[in-house]
């Protein structure tokens, strides 16, 4: 005749019970976890839009070199756009001058900017336009004349080169004292102000 049946111990059962029901949820939490992946691939990218949009400047993760003349012509055109200046498409002209030139690609772009808000505000002369937007060489009634905006670009980049980097003079606020001496700080206010905006322009996405 058989004996009795030995007694089941529920503490011995628990514990496999347990550790099957943590494995299980382990794998659910691993299966969702590997589905919200393939579904959001990219979840912080959620605003592309292309460097020529008409959404306003952003400061950001930029896609491109700035070590490319392309990169920073569109740099200058999009600022230069932004503002409705009458400088637009110089962009080029700017780079190549300034690193023909040696000096920093913004520099003459911003001092056209606190000059004749970026060309908007240029002399004439006998009714004709004079292209510069640089305040350079205008005393009084003498103002200096250019046939197009790139002359102008080539002969003040040319200009803040040899008279002032060539001598170390590099800060906006020690130029100031030489090409408007009269001015009360504003002006390296405002060239600095805006070599920022295009300095530091950038673009989260072309599409």
């Amino acid at each position: 005749m058989d004996g009795p049946m030995p007694e089941i111990s529920f503490k011995k059962l628990l514990l496999p019970i347990t550790w099957f029901g943590s494995t299980i949820f382990v794998f659910l939490i691993t299966l969702f976890t590997l589905f919200l992946s393939f579904t959001n691939p990219n979840p912080h990218v959620t605003d592309k839009y292309s460097i020529f949009s008409a959404k306003p400047l952003v400061l950001g993760a930029s896609t491109f070199s700035l070590d490319s003349v392309d990169a920073r012509a569109a740099m200058l055109d999009n600022v230069f756009e932004k503002f409705n200046c009458p400088l637009l498409g110089t962009g080029r002209v700017f780079v190549e001058e300034a690193d023909k030139n040696n000096i920093p690609f913004w520099l003459a772009a911003s001092v056209a900017f606190q000059e004749s808000s970026c060309g908007k505000n240029t002399p004439t002369k006998d009714g004709v336009e004079s292209y510069n937007a640089w305040g350079w060489g205008v005393y009084g009634k003498n103002v200096r004349m250019f046939e197009n905006w790139e002359q102008g670009i080539s002969t003040v980049t040319e200009y803040l080169n040899n008279r002032f980097y060539k001598q170390d003079i590099t800060e906006p606020c020690e130029i100031m004292k030489i090409y408007t001496p009269s001015s009360n700080g504003s002006w390296c206010s405002g060239v600095e102000f805006f070599g920022d905006i295009i300095s530091n322009y950038k673009t989260p996405e072309n599409i």
